[in-house]
């Protein structure tokens, strides 16, 4: 059985059990937090809206050689029983926020003040992109030769912008003798390491995790699956855990996007689109390469935004009509093949459409949408029609084409990459 302490008070230790899983940790504690409330007229009263303090909990295991730093953990429920040598008071927390240790002294000092100075974030990706760095292989008529590097040379690039102050990218690993099957296991783990011109609080890491992820799934669309984050913490390493939404991963190889090494890349990215610090369309990055799980209606809305988030921005002169028609003409790489009087319906039937979402709802009527045209002196435009069997097609058609023109901002006019190929649909 393990020990914990709440909120580093270490005169009082309490019995505990825990479970890690997925979402976290739940611990249960040998601990009656009935005492933590307040009586009144000599009677102590729990209900549904009783509210209890959230602590941080340091789990101290020697069993298991593993130690955990509960960090807010919150009251989870609690049950008393009486008569068995068990009994008593138990009461049950849970947190998804924790670090963790095989040295349990490098938790206790662990505070919320600024003391995460880098974070390293594993992902066997690393490796298929740069290889494996410390891992050396020899074969001859007599002998094959494995050697493993302990500390192999980083790759670095400085980036000195937006409190990051340099990426390095590299491997470890780590070794399993089992004798009963006589087997020796290694295992590579590549990572990014994120080197921090001002130390960050823990709260803070997984604005820097979201936005490595976005600058990944750029470069390779559904393959930056988090094996697991380390920071730097008052120049001890520890491990941490935090609540991340997970990409659609894909099991299977997937072409860079660009032809740039991986530091070039990202050091693009870190310049050209720095997230965690912008605004408007940067900032609506996520909600099209990440998380286009909405329904159809939604991501049309979405991707029509990025596009009027951009250019509304830009010093562009002469167009025409809107922005959309000069997004069509210099982010969209297909020919729609269109004489000039279907096009302009075609642009206008996208306006159309984004007006009818954002001023009546999502649903259409019979599948007819009324097209309308800009107005000419105050009176109708005779151009105004109504489109027929507008259906999940015809949506389609149009949101999909409004993905590309997205896509083609992001690498063309944002990366300054001409030459792309992001294989991820929407």
């Amino acid at each position: 059985m393990a020990v914990c302490y709440f909120n580093k008070n270490y005169d009082e230790k309490y019995d505990c059990i825990y479970e890690v899983n997925e979402d976290g940790i739940e611990i249960t504690v040998s601990y009656d937090i009935n005492n933590e409330l307040s009586e009144t007229n000599g009677m102590t009263v729990l209900s549904s809206n009783t509210k209890f303090n959230k602590r941080d909990i340091l789990i101290i295991d020697y069993q298991k050689k593993m130690n955990y730093l509960l960090k807010k953990a919150f009251y989870h429920g609690h049950s008393e029983t009486f008569g068995t040598p068990d009994g008593g008071c138990k009461t049950k927390f849970f947190s998804s926020i924790y670090f963790y240790n095989k040295d349990y002294e490098n938790l206790c000092n662990i505070t919320d003040k600024n003391n995460i100075s880098k974070i390293k974030v594993y992902s066997n990706i690393i490796n298929d992109i740069i290889g494996h760095p410390s891992l050396y292989r020899e074969k001859n008529e007599n002998e094959y030769i494995i050697k493993l590097k302990k500390n192999p040379k980083k790759q670095v690039i400085d980036i000195n912008k937006n409190n990051i102050k340099s990426i390095a990218i590299s491997d470890n690993w780590t070794s399993e003798h089992n004798h009963k099957n006589n087997r020796i296991d290694i295992n590579l783990s590549g990572y990014v390491e994120i080197d921090l011109q001002e130390n960050i609080e823990y709260i803070d890491v997984y604005d820097y995790i979201n936005e490595l992820t976005i600058y990944f799934q750029l470069l390779k669309p559904s393959k930056f699956k988090i094996d697991k984050i380390i920071v730097k913490v008052d120049g001890q390493y520890c491990g941490l855990v935090i609540p991340i939404k997970a990409i659609n991963y894909k099991n299977f190889y997937i072409d860079n996007s660009v032809n740039d090494t991986l530091l070039d890349f990202l050091l693009n990215c870190y310049n050209l689109i720095p997230y965690r610090n912008s605004k408007n369309e940067i900032r609506n990055i996520p909600y099209i390469i990440l998380y286009t799980t909405r329904n159809l209606e939604d991501n049309f809305l979405m991707f029509y935004r990025f596009i009027e988030c951009y250019y509304k921005k830009q010093p562009i002169e002469n167009i025409k009509r809107t922005f959309i028609e000069y997004s069509i003409k210099n982010n969209y790489k297909e020919n729609l093949g269109l004489n000039e009087e279907k096009f302009e319906n075609f642009v206008y039937e996208i306006i159309s459409l984004r007006n009818h979402y954002v001023h009546e709802g999502y649903y259409i009527k019979n599948e007819e949408l009324y097209i309308s045209f800009p107005k000419i002196n105050k009176k109708t435009n005779p151009k105004n029609y109504v489109a027929k069997n507008v259906d999940v097609k015809w949506i389609y058609e149009r949101t999909k084409i409004l993905y590309k023109i997205v896509i083609d901002i992001i690498f063309k006019n944002m990366l300054n990459y001409e030459n792309y190929k992001f294989n991820k649909h929407f």
